[in-house]
């Protein structure tokens, strides 16, 4: 994120809004009391700011003027205002400005450090809208440029499934009903052929509700609909964020349930079922394909010794190390406890061997925490590998533990395959 800019001449908001937005950003806001020293600001900054809070009244500007000096640098922008009635929320929204805020709200404050920072998450977002229309496209593409997302064009259904072949990464698609050759509704039973609806969202649009254009959306798929002869912006962007917010949730609970709490690996559940479909698709290939068991040595004496937060650190620090070490294909998880175990495809015996010592060693001579009287905190590890390509994934795992506990049984701090 850039630059914030705020103008407000309220000496006490402002600084609670400066305070705010500085604390929960860790960045810079300009804050200017006036339109004059808006202007000045904006032809010193040449372009850096990124977003802006603007006051609707104004010394100089009492009728929001500062909203069109500053959208029209193109910054994205948020409006505060003490009053607001059908005249002023219509004012605002024709400026084409991101939201608005009242003033007076207890909770104005956590509405827009949350709204800012869903719009940085709507930079990695990718929307396609669908339709033959110019008219709709420019519009509909307008309003999400105003919150910051990606947006991409198709004029029919056919360019809208090839354009979602090339970028799968798009997170919601918008299409309006009436298009030659394929309709909306057809288009969407299309898109779930391909797209469940955890992983893409799509927005009906229609000119009217005719013919139960907005059920026949629905069960065609769509999450949504949108009318547009009785459109209302801050409804659209409503609609907008409802859908991008239960994606986000469901990826987080996708997320909790494949990911160890405490490091952020792979946990076990993850680490079998994509591990079975790795040794799959190694054996189809004939490519090589090494498992790893990995265990922090005494780990039981460093939580009895130092505490049980001590030991979270440790375990977070050598999740750390095998996170840099590990290659893009790379399935690494936390089994439990102190232990860990790898699935590395390619690379020849050696190489295997060879990178997991150097790791074996780079853990050795790295501090893992730091003791309430500085003293750094060692530790290290032992390391089983299974070289080589077993007929289930349960046996090299069982391999690879039997050459660890042969490395614990010789010393402890020992790499066996």
């Amino acid at each position: 994120m850039r630059q914030i800019l705020l103008v407000e001449d309220s000496n006490m908001f402002g600084r609670l809004v400066k305070t705010r937005i500085e604390k929960a950003f860790d960045i810079h806001v300009f804050w200017t009391k006036t339109l004059a020293e808006t202007e000045k600001l904006l032809a010193m900054a040449k372009g850096n700011f990124s977003m802006a809070l603007l006051d609707f009244n104004l010394p100089d500007a009492p009728n929001g003027e500062v909203i069109d000096r500053v959208v029209a640098e193109g910054i994205t922008s948020f409006v505060f205002t003490a009053e607001l009635n059908d005249e002023v929320r219509n004012f605002v929204w024709s400026k084409k400005v991101a939201d608005y805020i009242l003033k007076e709200d207890p909770n104005s404050l956590d509405y827009i450090i949350a709204a800012m920072r869903q719009l940085e998450e709507n930079q990695n977002s990718l929307v396609l809208v669908v339709g033959d229309s110019a008219d709709y496209r420019t519009l509909i593409s307008e309003l999400l440029y105003v919150r910051k997302f990606r947006v991409l064009n198709a004029t029919d259904g056919r360019r809208a499934l090839e354009i979602l072949g090339q970028y799968p990464e798009v997170k919601l698609v918008i299409t309006d009903f009436t298009m030659a050759g394929m309709d909306g509704c057809t288009l969407c039973q299309k898109i779930r052929e391909k797209f469940h609806r955890d992983r893409l969202a799509i927005i009906g649009f229609a000119a009217k509700n005719e013919g139960n254009v907005g059920v026949r959306f629905i069960k065609s798929g769509a999450n949504d609909f949108v009318i547009q002869e009785s459109l209302v912006v801050e409804e659209f962007y409503c609609r907008v964020h409802h859908c991008m917010e239960t994606l986000s949730l469901i990826d987080k609970i996708h997320e909790g349930a494949i990911r160890d709490f405490l490091t952020g690996l792979n946990n076990r559940r993850y680490f079998f079922d994509a591990g079975n479909d790795l040794l799959k698709l190694c054996r189809e290939s004939r490519e090589r394909l090494a498992c790893i068991m990995l265990d922090i040595d005494f780990f039981k004496k460093v939580n009895d010794t130092h505490g049980y937060d001590v030991g979270d650190l440790v375990i977070k620090s050598i999740a750390g190390m095998m996170r840099e070490d590990s290659l893009i294909r790379d399935i690494v998880a936390r089994i439990g406890g102190g232990e860990f175990c790898i699935l590395t495809p390619g690379g020849t015996r050696q190489e295997v061997i060879a990178r997991f010592e150097n790791l074996r060693r780079k853990i050795e001579k790295t501090p893992v925490a730091i003791l309430k009287d500085t003293k750094p905190l060692c530790v290290t590890t032992s390391i089983g590998v299974c070289s080589e390509m077993g007929d289930s994934l349960e046996l090299m795992i069982k391999i690879a533990d039997e050459c660890l506990h042969r490395a614990k049984d010789t010393g402890h701090n020992r790499l066996e395959a």
